[in-house]
């Protein structure tokens, strides 16, 4: 079962990369001129992109595949 397979790493990717901008933040703060605050709301933003993201991608890639 590859899709299973995949399904796994993809969601490893997701989750990983969420923790990894939380290990270089201060980097991130420091580069954007931001408060370490300001810039951990970037967490949220990519998390909540991913949340209302990808059910609508879901569905449109079942409708493309589909035909």
């Amino acid at each position: 079962p590859a899709a299973v397979y995949l399904l796994g790493l993809s969601l490893f990717a997701i989750g990983s990369s969420e923790f990894l901008i939380a290990g270089v933040l201060p980097l991130v703060a420091g580069d954007l001129g931001v408060s370490l605050p300001t810039a951990g709301t970037l967490i949220s933003a990519f998390a909540i992109g991913v949340v209302v993201g990808a059910p609508p991608l879901a569905l449109l890639r079942a409708v493309v595949t589909a035909d």
